[in-house]
């Protein structure tokens, strides 16, 4: 793996003309062309000369690859340089949300570059090198963070040992890096402050990956960690997104480190600058960078997200590939200039940056002819802080001819009530137009995730 470096160029765009990021493209397509053999099947099925494929519009034209034409239908090694597994260091397997796993292979060779790769994004975001760190991965078991400059523990989704470990080492250390689901982050904290963790005396520092990071839920952990958004000294909590096929941290809030942050945040607040920005619209999807030189980034005319890897020594290179997101490029134009830095946003850092919205896979209930999405219910059972420990922040979103109904999982221990429901109604309706109505139901009888385990993505569509 050779990602480049952690700056970005002004014009380094989504889809840009610069030439030198589109021939890596074209590069990178040709190396499949030539060695991949489940790549020169498809190529053929879909009457492509790879010998015209010359530019970008050329490159546009290609086949779109999903993984139900990648990875349900070939063996691994056919999808593989020279048909060949090569010498593994490591597998990463998708969740299998979709019913078909993916998997990310990485060289034996690449694993130190690999680490290093990681290290210095810590470093660059964390200064973990110079601070002694406690890094404590949450993250379901079999998603390794591999790095030489922390102190690593590993407990996978067992909150009392993520706690436990806070407990005996936290004052041993300069500062803890979290890495976890949001809802499972949310459980460690709550935790420990029932065990009696003083989180705001430590310096804790959250990473968020697995599912989008509701913009209210950075809020509610910044509270429990006593953390000034105004103040990075004091914890930064960011959101990351990964594809096992892709890579690790493929699109991030960081580096550097505030700008989108605060972008973000500020379109939250801000209704009008939200709509400068992104339209009219109640809510704001993740907004994310990536670095143009590991991957080419597209969005087709339906938004479906298109991700090309342009390392030249990956093992399983993917080209045009579609991982299931949805979403769209995020162009700051010259005229917004003077509200963004009226909001206090650094325009001068923003418009260097390629900038992406990821809004979710596009699953939806229905409410009668509307639609109401996932991403937008979690941002209200986040808005209310003293609503958000009363439940686990799971929950079912169920069609309706007329209304949709949301059905919450209240936390263990807490019973239902109508003043309950209102409440959350009340807090929902500031972010979803739709007709819908609540039920908050007992962790015991809820269904569907009574007792939660964490393994598996929350099936948020059903009954």
């Amino acid at each position: 793996m050779k990602p480049g470096a952690f700056g970005f160029k002004p014009d380094a765009l989504l889809l840009s003309v610069d030439q030198p990021l589109i021939t890596l493209a074209l590069d990178s397509f040709q190396r499949a062309a030539r060695q991949v053999p489940a790549y020169r099947t498809l190529l053929k099925e879909a009457g492509v000369n790879p010998g015209k494929i010359r530019t970008l519009e050329d490159f546009q034209q290609l086949p779109v690859l999903e993984k139900k034409d990648t990875f349900q239908r070939f063996r691994v090694a056919e999808l593989c340089v020279d048909g060949e597994l090569g010498s593994l260091g490591s597998v990463l397997t998708s969740s299998g949300h979709s019913g078909i796993f993916a998997f990310g292979l990485t060289d034996t060779h690449a694993l130190p570059a690999t680490t290093k790769w990681i290290d210095d994004l810590l470093d660059h975001v964390f200064s973990v090198r110079s601070r002694r760190t406690l890094l404590i991965n949450c993250l379901p078991m079999g998603v390794k963070i591999p790095t030489q400059a922390c102190t690593l523990a590993e407990t996978s989704v067992r909150p009392d040992m993520a706690v436990a470990l806070v407990r005996a080492f936290g004052q041993h250390f300069e500062q803890i890096i979290l890495v976890g689901e949001t809802a499972f982050i949310k459980h460690v904290l709550e935790l420990g402050v029932k065990a009696g963790v003083d989180w705001p005396a430590l310096r804790v520092h959250v990473i968020v990956g697995e599912e989008p990071l509701a913009e209210n839920a950075r809020k509610y952990l910044e509270i429990i960690l006593g953390i000034d958004p105004r103040q990075p000294e004091t914890g930064i909590i960011f959101s990351s997104m990964g594809v096992a096929e892709l890579g690790l941290n493929l699109f991030s809030e960081v580096p550097p480190v505030a700008p989108l942050i605060s972008l973000r945040r500020a379109l939250h607040e801000n209704r009008e600058l939200r709509h400068a920005v992104l339209g009219a619209r109640d809510w704001v999807p993740s907004l994310f960078t990536y670095d143009p030189q590991r991957i080419f980034v597209e969005f087709n005319t339906k938004g479906k997200l298109v991700v090309t890897t342009l390392d030249p020594e990956v093992r399983l290179p993917l080209i045009r590939y579609a991982p299931g997101d949805r979403g769209s490029v995020v162009r700051l134009k010259p005229e917004l200039r003077a509200q963004l830095e009226a909001a206090d946003l650094p325009w001068q850092v923003l418009q260097t940056l390629p900038i992406v919205s990821i809004e979710g896979r596009g699953d939806h209930a229905s409410a009668g002819p509307a639609a109401i999405f996932p991403e937008v219910v979690k941002e209200g059972l986040y808005q209310n802080p003293t609503l958000v420990p009363l439940t686990t922040a799971n929950f079912r979103l169920v069609s309706g001819t007329e209304r949709a109904r949301i059905r919450i999982q209240l936390s263990p221990g807490i019973a239902t009530s109508t003043q309950l429901e209102e409440a959350f109604a009340k807090a929902l309706a500031l972010y979803i137009r739709a007709p819908f109505e609540v039920s908050c139901e007992a962790y015991e009888t809820f269904g569907g995730g009574m007792a939660l385990d964490y393994e598996r993505k929350f099936q948020y569509l059903g009954p």
